[in-house]
């Protein structure tokens, strides 16, 4: 099971030419406009887009939700250069999507009324949707942080 999880993150490192302050300093002062960032240790911050199509966040609208996101931890290599490792977690919409149909298709199945068998269809193909719209997003955000630190 644990690998069908790790199968379904985005992963990607990529090489920092300076070191973690450096990187701290670039991210802090140049205020990119592109994706958002919350540092959690010295060596880790989450990004995140400003922007998010499915999860419904867009900057400047009021919710509790982040929308998509990535984690990032740097391990300095050398005096002036850090490794960049990114991933992203499982999202939690993914769960709830699951757990909604399957209750949906158990009590459709229990009670043997006019269910429509085609809702189990929905199961996989929903949930490969969604993965597939987050994934893509995840992918650009991935892109974003990349070019932004990769550029001269």
């Amino acid at each position: 099971m644990n690998e069908l999880l790790e199968f379904t993150l985005l992963k990607d490192e990529f090489i920092f030419n300076g070191t973690i302050d450096q990187l701290n300093e670039k991210i802090r002062f140049d205020n990119n406009k592109k994706f958002r960032t919350a540092w959690t240790e010295y060596n880790k911050f989450k990004f995140l887009s400003k922007w998010s199509l499915g999860t419904l966040y867009v900057r400047g609208f009021p919710n509790a939700v982040e929308g998509i996101k990535g984690f990032a931890e740097l391990k300095e290599i050398g005096e002036t250069k850090t490794k960049i490792e990114l991933k992203t977690k499982v999202r939690i919409e993914l769960y709830f999507f699951l757990i909604l149909l399957t209750i949906i298709s158990a009590i459709g199945l229990i009670t043997q009324s006019d269910f429509p068998s085609w809702i189990l269809l929905l199961i996989p193909f929903g949930l490969l949707w969604l993965w597939l719209v987050y994934r893509v997003q995840e992918k650009i955000l991935f892109n974003k942080l990349k070019n932004y630190l990769t550029e001269k």
